[in-house]
């Protein structure tokens, strides 16, 4: 644990496992029947778990038809969690609209850009630019917060899932009319639009907003600034959807702390300004095994979810147990890669540990990914080292709550990142991540700690 260059801590904001180093990972107990519950819990407690994800993609679960309710199995699976001192992680699940919502609203449903429409039948089947949408993840929001706003088991609120993932982008008439409302907030007047996208080359000058669309496909190179202007506007769509719902529960449970898991350094999302908006910075981060640099990634990644709130608590919010199911060659994580990961998540800061996820599927698009529990059994190398790997964690409480002291800082800039990235530039081969991991491999290769913070931050250190 070379990395961690702790400090005693300061105040701090809430955390979910203040006095322990947290450990876990999502459960799915509504694709299983009672004697599995059971059996998990008893499982869960072998292994030192006290922290789990409940309820990710829970939406038709506890609302099979519109305004219609059902929480008896997830009371239940809290009451039981409870009981065995397990604490909860709970979704507010608006991550995969049920069925009958994409069937009531099927303009809700994301568009690409050249037209196609993106049916149901998997995940994040949503514009974020919606109002059917948000009105029905909102009343959801708000149920969930009030039934479970004083149950002793919720911990943490988790909100949404990996946004962006799969849909950065929409262009339905319902984002092309919050692209246009966006842009006059902007701008205020068409004509300093016009100013600011140069639109009298090519003849491309506006007389309205109502001319103005999102930049789709074109027969030559697009508007840089259009384009610019667009991944802004994605970016705070989603940033909407995710305020609106922390809105909601911090009305109604305002001493329980709130999150939304990353993806590993989205491109669609400006991550500066969504920092602010949540108490604890959590991250999904899925190292290719296979991959000689892998620890450079991760490592990338750690610093990043540590850096943008750095008067906040930090969690590994997903990893896998071993082989995921999604990247070209899925290989295994061969013996001790497992702890030694997750290890190098605490040594740069995190006060938590968790998994994708508990009991592997038995179908399902995920049912070759590892899990906790894989369908080899508690006898299978996995389980023995995620049971070995919860013991170690129990033996680190303190350095929970510590800080790590970086000695560099890399700048890093989404917009910057949009921009250099588009086409017509002196070099077409530019790949802005690629050149931000260079230097970051770098400075960790020579055990220089680095922060990842914005161009305007405070570098005074």
């Amino acid at each position: 644990m070379q990395d961690h260059h702790a400090t005693p801590a300061g105040p701090r904001p809430r955390q979910p496992c203040a006095s322990r180093m947290g450990f876990g990972g999502d459960w799915n107990p509504e694709q299983w029947d009672r004697e599995v519950w059971a059996e998990d819990i008893e499982l869960m407690q072998a292994c030192g778990v006290n922290l789990v994800t409940l309820g990710v993609f829970s939406w038709a679960m506890v609302e099979p038809r519109p305004g219609e309710y059902d929480f008896a199995w997830l009371d239940e699976a809290m009451e039981r969690l409870h009981a065995a001192g397990i604490a909860v992680d709970l979704s507010t699940m608006t991550a995969s609209p049920p069925p009958w919502f994409s069937s009531l609203h099927p303009e809700a449903l994301p568009v690409r850009e050249d037209g196609t429409r993106l049916w149901h039948g998997s995940r994040r089947h949503y514009c974020p630019s919606s109002p059917a949408y948000r009105d029905r993840a909102h009343r959801l929001v708000e149920v969930l917060a009030r039934r479970y706003a004083d149950h002793p088991a919720l911990a943490l609120w988790h909100v949404d899932n990996e946004y962006t993932g799969g849909v950065p982008e929409c262009f339905c008439d319902a984002s092309v009319q919050h692209f246009r409302r966006f842009l006059a907030s902007r701008y205020g007047s068409v004509q300093d639009l016009n100013t600011a996208w140069s639109t009298t080359f090519w003849s491309q000058r506006y007389g309205s907003f109502d001319e103005v669309r999102p930049p789709r496909p074109v027969p030559a190179a697009p508007n840089p600034a259009a384009c610019i202007d667009f991944a802004r506007f994605m970016s705070s769509a989603y940033e909407e959807c995710f305020r609106e719902q922390v809105a909601i529960l911090r009305r109604i449970t305002p001493d329980v702390p709130v999150t939304t898991n990353l993806l590993m350094t989205p491109r669609a999302m400006d991550l500066h300004r969504w920092a602010d908006g949540w108490d604890v910075s959590s991250i999904d981060v899925y190292a290719d095994p296979l991959a000689p640099d892998r620890h450079e990634h991760a490592a990338f990644s750690y610093d990043l979810c540590r850096s943008l709130r750095r008067d906040a608590s930090w969690m590994l919010m997903e990893q896998a147990p071993s082989a995921v199911n999604w990247q070209q060659r899925c290989g295994p994580k061969p013996p001790g890669l497992m702890r030694s990961q997750s290890l190098q998540a605490v040594a740069h800061g995190a006060d938590a540990v968790l998994f994708f996820q508990w009991r592997q599927s038995l179908g399902g698009a995920e049912k070759f990914h590892s899990a906790m529990v894989p369908n080899a059994g508690t006898s299978s190398r996995t389980h023995r080292e995620v049971r070995e790997l919860g013991h170690e964690l129990a033996e680190l409480a303190d350095v929970v709550g510590s800080r790590v002291v970086a000695d560099a800082a890399l700048l890093m800039d989404w917009e910057n990142w949009w921009a250099v990235e588009l086409p017509n530039h002196p070099r077409a081969d530019v790949d802005h991540l690629a050149e931000l991991h260079r230097w970051h491999a770098a400075a960790y290769r020579l055990g220089v700690v680095t922060d990842i913070v914005h161009p305007a931050a405070d570098l005074s250190r």
